[in-house]
């Protein structure tokens, strides 16, 4: 789905052992400028911020559910770590922004829901989603 998005390059982290390596080894040694961690995984938090380069950003968008050790000691020499809050959309600007988009044939959303649930199989929807087999689910809050 990243690929079709245009991702020049995709990684699954599930296959290879040495994810940072395979990382390093398109965006070279020092790591990339940007990483954004979106799982909230103690450890792929960790690794995220390893990863980042000593001058970059690794945004936090993930919510840990456990405390996650950090070495701060690149944050006093400019590396960053911040987290997202919802993305900081301002929907007045960033919606007819994304219209205006869509209409100039620059973005598309096809494809990205790919699968849709009545409101009662909610758990299968769920489990979908945790199998990662799955882009954006789609659960109508109409339909029983």
């Amino acid at each position: 789905m990243a690929q079709a998005r245009g991702a020049t390059h995709c990684i699954n982290g599930g296959k290879i052992g040495d994810v940072a390596g395979a990382i390093r080894a398109i965006v070279g040694a020092a790591g990339p400028d940007k990483v954004f961690e979106t799982t909230g995984v103690k450890s792929v938090i960790e690794s995220a911020y390893e990863l980042t380069h000593a001058d970059g950003t690794c945004v936090l968008v993930g919510v840990p559910q456990e405390k996650v050790t950090i070495n701060t000691l690149p944050i006093h020499f400019n590396k960053v770590l911040t987290g997202s809050h919802g993305g900081d959309a301002r929907p007045h600007v960033d919606i007819p922004r994304i219209i205006r988009m869509v209409r100039a044939g620059r973005l598309s959303f096809d494809g990205i829901i790919t699968h849709e649930f009545a409101l009662g199989d909610i758990n299968a929807a769920l489990d979908l989603v945790r199998s990662g087999k799955a882009g954006r689910v789609l659960v109508k809050i109409d339909q029983p």
